[in-house]
């Protein structure tokens, strides 16, 4: 039996870091209005959890304890499992936090991207973003923390410096990425289980003009490779980078068990771009892949 439970406000508690961390209210309504999504892929003996009702009662007998499995992990989870009956030592330790929270920020993902030759890179300062916008004409600006499709800017806002500069005081830097023309977007979704990655499947998906997240498409999952292999001018870079993937996520991170979703896309020109976001945790892109 599993316990689920629907935190969409993850991200942002990470960033905060605080065992008190209290979302903004247009996020708790969210997760009080869709509470119920882990039915999507829950089992029928598994228990979804409402956020309220008390917990105690499941692990009166901690050898038929259900395992816990949140949308993600944060100390602020932790601190609102633990008032609801959940026991502290069957939950994530700070040091396993401490490392999750790294892992999870922007700036890990930067890393990978500068493996793979991608345009990417950690500014401290206004002057390094502008230093960037000058080499590459036209750059994506990321917040290292923030809930799923958003603390993304670009400088068609014109507020856009008041933002990287707020960013700057509240995170410590902000990342900045050559900006690309894209034809589509899409992910591919990994299960780390026992130091392995197992490969789940694709998820395709269309964004706004800012990347903003708007719908996910459906199909099969021949059907969506052969939707990508189609725009592709190397059809084959798509199992070269899942195999990549599945080398390299257990080496990024031996400890971590669970989702684990990297953002693609291909650009308009049919090459791929094989790392845009990597989140340690669920996504709407493993629900549309676990529902088929």
């Amino acid at each position: 039996m599993k316990l689920h439970i629907f935190n969409p406000e993850n991200d942002m508690a990470l960033a905060n870091g605080s065992p008190g961390y209290t979302p903004p209210a247009n996020i708790r309504a969210y997760r009080r209005q869709h509470w119920e999504l882990p039915r999507k892929w829950a089992a029928p003996e598994d228990v979804v959890w409402d956020g309220e009702a008390g917990l105690g009662y499941l692990f009166r007998d901690e050898a038929k304890a259900p395992e816990i499995c949140p949308w993600g992990w944060s100390p602020a989870l932790v601190h609102e499992l633990e008032l609801a009956g959940v026991p502290r030592r069957l939950m994530p330790s700070r040091e396993w936090l401490d490392k999750l929270r790294i892992l999870s920020g922007r700036q890990s993902t930067v890393q990978v991207q500068r493996v793979l030759g991608l345009d990417a890179t950690c500014c401290d300062s206004l002057d390094d973003v502008l230093s960037c916008l000058s080499q590459w004409d036209a750059v994506i600006m990321k917040s290292p923390w923030s809930s799923s499709g958003k603390g993304l800017m670009q400088t068609d806002n014109p507020n856009w410096q008041g933002w990287v500069e707020r960013v700057l005081r509240q995170q410590g830097c902000v990342i900045v990425e050559r900006l690309l023309e894209k034809k589509q977007d899409f992910a591919m979704e990994f299960w780390m289980r026992g130091g392995k990655a197992e490969y789940v499947g694709l998820n395709v998906f269309r964004t706004d003009a800012h990347g903003h997240f708007l719908e996910n498409i459906k199909g099969s999952e021949q059907e969506k490779e052969d939707w990508l292999s189609a725009l592709l001018k190397a059809p084959e870079s798509l199992g070269n980078i899942r195999g990549w993937y599945q080398e390299r996520l257990p080496r990024l991170a031996p400890w971590y068990e669970g989702p684990v979703g990297v953002d693609m896309l291909v650009t308009s020109g049919g090459n791929l771009h094989p790392c845009i976001e990597i989140n340690w945790r669920m996504t709407m892109g493993m629900v549309a892949v676990l529902e088929g």
